[in-house]
């Protein structure tokens, strides 16, 4: 039996995946089918893995039940279909995962799309517990999808960190509490993600590993 040695919360958008293309093509698709103009990619992009209640209000008024009904429509077709791994992810969950971590996934993505890219990078065997945004009725900065998940998982806040790319997941984690790791996004927006003040920030997920040996105090209990 592995020594259980902690539980990890992973962001899915900016930590581990770039499903960028697949949610520019779903947000303009919604945006024309309500005859309103396209966005830029670079600037819907900078919007990844905040609500998209909050990302709509930058390009339109047109209430959001309207636009989020024609995106998953579209984002069935784009969003699992067109999402890369993040360089070196796959390895350091494998690593995680046989070092006896639990993992798991709290994201605003819905769970079918986290459920498709588990299958797809076939992950599903190394996590434990998801919880997505269609679960809860507050998304990120609120705590709830973090508690929903530690639920899942049957574990503490004290052992258990979380690892995300955007000032919510750090808002949210602190309001559980919990340890939150930053990791620098891919989309950008570090700065503002140091002002947030997580309790560490890594400028790649390949640095985890000895961060959480060296530095975070997990769980030593059986498992």
């Amino acid at each position: 039996m592995l020594k259980h040695r902690g539980n990890i919360i992973f962001d899915l958008d900016g930590t581990l995946i770039d499903s960028s293309d697949g949610v520019v093509a779903a947000v303009n698709y919604s945006l024309r089918m309500m005859n309103q103009p396209a966005q830029p990619p670079e600037i819907i992009k900078a919007f990844i893995g905040y609500p998209l209640s909050q990302m709509y209000t930058h390009f339109t008024d047109i209430p959001m039940e309207e636009l989020y009904h024609h995106f998953q429509n579209k984002a069935k077709e784009t969003i699992v279909a067109s999402t890369t791994v993040l360089p070196g992810v796959s390895e350091i969950l494998r690593r995680l995962y046989d070092e006896g971590y639990h993992l798991a996934i709290a994201s605003t993505k819905i769970r079918p799309h986290i459920e498709g890219i588990m299958e797809k990078f076939e992950w599903t065997s190394l996590f434990s517990a998801y919880a997505g945004g269609n679960e809860v009725s507050r998304v990120k900065p609120d705590p709830e999808i973090f508690r929903l998940t530690l639920q899942r998982l049957s574990a503490t806040p004290g052992e258990s960190i979380v690892l995300g790319d955007t000032i919510n997941d750090i808002l949210a984690a602190k309001a559980v509490p919990i340890t939150v790791v930053a990791v620098a996004s891919p989309y950008g927006g570090k700065e503002k993600v140091q002002q947030a003040k997580p309790d560490y920030f890594i400028e790649n997920i390949s640095e985890l590993p000895n961060l959480l040996t060296s530095t975070i105090l997990m769980s030593g209990k059986e498992g």
